[in-house]
């Protein structure tokens, strides 16, 4: 069998891959600056995740959601003043948008998340490439991202995490290079404050990088506050434009309450435990410590490399806290600081000298990583997957036109949401008051436009709007304890 010699360390010490006995050299192999390489990337990420796609991934509460929410979008309800929900609106159009291409097929919308991650990734090693971020261009940020999306089966969920995570790393590459350039050019520092409020308008809590982006700016260049004042410029231009439409339409009270005024309290719920990222993150939390120190020890880097290095580590401070903020914590919720991890990873492996040992890391990263998920999907690692995937449907009922007073996200597995009250916190707080005038206004409204065939209220909350809305009450009859039928419905 031919052996291919690898001369490193002025070639002294050399190592052997022999094509016989030993393992394919996965790092040198991505290790080369070609385009075409990613091609390759591409295949072998397929093959790794293919048995997520032959054996679907449960349904998860964000996709759900994403199902109800996309559904009212794209039959024509207008969000906020229709649609009783918080989702950002460039989130609640992308749901519509996924909704009407792809429907309810779990399998499609998997396949259509693998293909924004894999550009994603993509993306992110020619960033680093453009910018000179390594003594050596590279794809080995690529490689090393795509395996950190495979810490857990729900990072394929085509939600508007995705869209978000998208736009940060384009403010990440507007961010580098401002930082790259001494002399800096204005669009690139609006591109900056566009980019990170166009993130914003997908996961509201990605407003924390606004304030993090000044700090490594401040840090690493000497712009004048005009600049900064550019920036935000930047930043506050979607928002005033999604913000005058509503005026327009003299919807400004609905916009302003359901998406400014619920997001800013940044509302949180842990659908994975801390205990279960922890295990999912094992192997990558043990590489990050390591890659910590010997980059802190045996680091040899220009200044440029070396502001670069603070900057993602800011920035991995940063990701840190807006995952603190996020709105439904799990491992999805980890893309943010994935571009940092992998920049650190990716100087932790060209630091080894005798390249056998780095790619045997390589190797021990991915196996480690993959390893987790499939033993995490299969219910084989103490991972508590309860509150993420969503529960049986108990109720017993499919293909209704559906209403739930209730916080209970399940029952509308293979129905229909009907009317839209999404937002079960924004829901209760309107059908626990019945006595404003608005309350009533709105929800014989929306009865009119989309009434549903069944209503289960245990809570008795339809009773009051019933009472001061007798034409709404004719339409319905009840039906045993806590729930309303509609008449014609019931009648067919």
């Amino acid at each position: 069998m031919p052996i291919v010699v690898v001369f490193i360390s002025k070639l002294e010490n050399p190592v052997y891959f022999s094509t016989s006995n030993e393992f394919i050299p996965l790092l040198r192999y991505f290790r080369i600056n070609d385009p075409y390489r990613l091609l390759a990337l591409a295949g072998l990420f397929i093959l790794l995740v293919l048995p997520l796609f032959i054996d679907s991934a449960p349904l998860t509460v964000p996709e759900l959601q994403s199902f109800m929410l996309g559904q009212k979008v794209a039959e024509g309800f207008s969000l906020y003043s229709e649609i009783v929900d918080a989702t950002p609106p460039l989130a609640a159009w992308f749901y519509g948008l996924i909704d009407w291409v792809f429907g309810e097929n779990l399998t499609l919308r998997h396949i259509c998340a693998f293909l924004i991650l894999f550009f994603q990734g993509a993306f992110l090693g020619i960033i680093l490439i453009d910018k000179k971020a390594f003594t050596e261009n590279t794809y080995i940020p690529s490689l090393i991202f795509l395996t950190l999306t495979l810490l857990s089966f729900d990072n394929f969920s085509l939600t508007a995490d995705l869209g978000a995570f998208g736009f940060l790393l384009l403010a990440l590459n507007s961010l580098l290079t401002e930082i790259e350039f001494k002399v800096q050019r204005d669009e690139t520092i609006f591109s900056i404050g566009l980019f990170t409020s166009l993130s914003t308008l997908f996961n509201f809590s990605y407003i924390i990088y606004l304030p993090g982006v000044v700090l490594i700016l401040i840090l690493f260049t000497r712009n004048e506050v005009r600049k900064y004042l550019l920036m935000l410029t930047g930043f506050v231009l979607p928002h005033l434009i999604i913000t005058a439409t509503y005026f327009i339409n003299g919807n400004l009270q609905d916009i302003w309450s359901s998406l400014y005024i619920t997001n800013l309290a940044f509302p949180t719920a842990s659908l994975v435990s801390f205990k279960s990222i922890l295990i999912l993150c094992a192997v990558p939390l043990a590489y990050l410590l390591i890659a910590v120190v010997v980059l802190n020890r045996e680091a040899r880097l220009t200044k440029y490399q070396s502001q670069l290095l603070t900057a993602m580590f800011l920035w991995f401070i940063i990701g840190l806290i807006q995952i603190y903020f996020t709105p439904q914590f799990r491992a999805q919720s980890l893309l943010p600081i994935m571009p940092a991890v992998s920049f650190f990873f990716t100087h932790f492996l060209l630091l080894i000298r005798r390249r056998k040992f780095a790619e045997i890391n390589v190797w021990v990263l991915l196996l480690g990583i993959l390893t987790t998920l499939y033993l995490a999907r299969y219910s084989k690692l103490e991972v508590d997957y309860s509150k993420l995937v969503v529960q049986k449907n108990q109720n017993g009922i499919t293909a209704k036109r559906l209403l739930i007073l209730e916080d209970s996200a399940p029952g509308y597995v293979n129905n229909f949401i009907s009317p839209p009250f999404i937002n079960w916190k924004l829901t209760r707080e309107i059908f626990d008051h019945p006595h404003y005038y608005e309350h009533v206004l709105r929800v014989h409204r929306l009865f009119e436009a989309d009434p549903p065939e069944l209503i289960i209220d245990t809570g008795n909350r339809m009773q009051p709007f019933f009472d001061r809305i007798p034409a709404l009450q004719n339409k319905y009859r009840k039906s045993g304890e806590g729930r309303w039928v509609l008449r014609d419905a019931s009648s067919n």
